[in-house]
């Protein structure tokens, strides 16, 4: 019997709250799913478990949510990774930030879940790897 692989989505986040809401959605879309609790955390669980896309938060402390991104891209191993900003911050500014550090996509707190799915299946498709 062949078993099915889903594809991994990294959750980053500073509030448990937010963790459990992104979670929720993206297990019931079928993806598995992981959490880093700030940007050291999430940088280490991208080079161990290597997942798919990464949903980012940019307010963490330590390393924030746009130098995390940046440091994703700066890696050659995971440069091509899909990163998805979302965050409560929602000025014109913070978008273009996002874009510089070279995110994929922003999405503002609180997240439309049907827009959300929407983008990650828009940068990694299917639930299941081939």
């Amino acid at each position: 019997m062949i078993t099915e692989q889903r594809k991994k989505v990294l959750i980053v986040d500073d509030e448990e709250s937010i963790i459990t809401v992104l979670h929720r959605y993206v297990t019931n879309a079928g993806y598995d799913y992981m959490t880093a609790s700030n940007g050291e955390e999430a940088l280490e669980k991208i080079s161990q478990e290597d997942p798919d896309l990464v949903l980012l938060d940019l307010m963490m402390p330590g390393l924030n949510g746009f130098e995390t991104c940046r440091r994703i891209r700066a890696n050659e191993k995971t440069k091509k990774l899909p990163v998805i900003i979302i965050t409560a911050l929602h000025s014109e500014a913070d978008s273009a930030d996002a874009k510089a550090c070279g995110a994929n996509a922003f999405l503002v707190k609180p997240v439309n879940t049907e827009e959300l799915i929407r983008r990650i299946q828009q940068y990694i498709g299917s639930p299941f790897k081939v």
